[in-house]
């Protein structure tokens, strides 16, 4: 095999992997306009789930834990802020990080 088609192999196999990341969502239950439940959540933001994305856990509403792949982290933001911007009638805001990222800030 040459080396150059055993890094591309190598590559896809790392595209095709599940990475976490939490999704960080601003001005949900702030605000007496922008309450939703927990359960609430949960069932809306699983309407942007595909077989690229999976919706783990909701932590206290605004704090969405996700796996992903073959995706950037921004796309999962953009797909939950679309989705929930369209639930609330107005721009919801969603920034995205990936596990890595927070467990570097310890």
């Amino acid at each position: 095999m040459t080396s150059k088609l055993f890094e591309r192999r190598q590559m896809k196999s790392k595209r095709d992997e599940w990475k976490r990341g939490v999704a960080f969502v601003r001005g949900i239950n702030f605000y007496k306009n922008l309450r939703i439940t927990k359960e609430e959540m949960l069932k809306l933001c699983r309407k942007v789930e595909d077989d690229n994305l999976r919706i783990i856990k909701i932590v206290k509403t605004d704090n969405i834990i996700f796996e992903k792949r073959n995706m950037h982290y921004a796309t999962v933001g953009q797909r939950l802020e679309k989705i929930l911007s369209e639930h609330f009638g107005k721009p919801v805001y969603v920034t995205t990080r990936s596990m890595r990222t927070i467990r570097s800030l310890r």
